[in-house]
C-alpha cells in the first residue's frame, strides 16, 4: 500500500471512529438507564470499518471507540468505575467486539451478509455488557430478583435490542450506497 493510500485509510478509519463517539454522545444525552447504556446507531461505523479494512483494523477501531467513549464519560460525569476489570468489559472489550463483524464474508456483496455482520457484533456487545452486569453490577439488581436476568434481560437487553434494530435499519437503508463500498 503506498503512503496515499495509508492516510487515506488512516483518515477514513478516524473519521468513522469519530462518528460513532459523537453518535453515541447524543445518543447518550437522553439515555433513561441510570449505570450506563443509550439506544444508540454508534457501532456501525466501526462495523463499517471492519467491512472495508478487515478484522484488525475493526478491532482497533472498536478499542479506540471504547476509549474515547470513556473519556467522553468521565467528561460529562457519567464514568462508572468499579474496578480495572469492569472498564476493560463496559468499555473495552464490549467495543472490541464489534470489529468482529469482519469474520463476515463478503458483506459489502451481500445485503444479507452486511447486516449479518452487524447483528453478530451487536450480540457479542450485548454478551460483554450482560456480563459485566452479572459479575459487577448484580448488587444493583432490585432485591429477589435473579442477577443473570437483571443483567441480561431486565437492564441490557432493552438497550441492546434497540441499538441492534437502529443499525440494522439504518445498515439496510445504506447498503445500496457507494459511500460503503470498498476503493483501492
Amino acid at each position: 500500500m503506498n503512503q496515499s493510500a495509508s492516510i487515506r485509510r488512516l483518515t477514513e478509519i478516524a473519521l468513522l471512529v469519530s462518528i460513532a463517539v459523537v453518535l453515541d454522545f447524543l445518543a447518550g444525552l437522553y439515555a433513561p438507564f441510570p449505570y450506563g447504556g443509550s439506544i444508540s446507531p454508534a457501532m456501525l461505523p466501526i462495523v463499517l470499518v471492519s467491512y472495508r479494512h478487515g478484522l484488525k483494523s475493526g478491532l482497533l477501531s472498536g478499542l479506540a471507540f471504547g476509549v474515547l467513549q470513556s473519556f467522553v464519560a468521565v467528561g460529562i460525569g457519567q464514568f462508572w468505575f468499579l474496578s480495572i476489570l469492569q472498564v476493560a468489559l463496559d468499555y473495552g472489550f464490549a467495543f472490541i467486539v464489534l470489529g468482529f463483524a469482519g469474520l463476515v464474508k463478503a458483506p459489502l456483496e451481500h445485503r444479507g451478509r452486511f447486516l449479518l455482520g452487524i447483528g453478530l457484533a451487536a450480540f457479542l456487545r450485548y454478551l460483554m455488557h450482560g456480563l459485566s452486569g452479572v459479575v459487577f453490577w448484580g448488587a444493583y439488581a432490585p432485591d429477589g430478583m435473579n442477577v443473570w436476568f437483571y443483567s441480561f434481560i431486565a437492564y441490557n437487553l432493552p438497550y441492546m435490542a434497540a441499538s441492534a434494530a437502529l443499525c440494522l435499519v439504518i445498515g439496510w437503508l445504506i447498503y445500496p450506497s457507494a459511500a460503503i463500498r470498498k476503493f483501492e
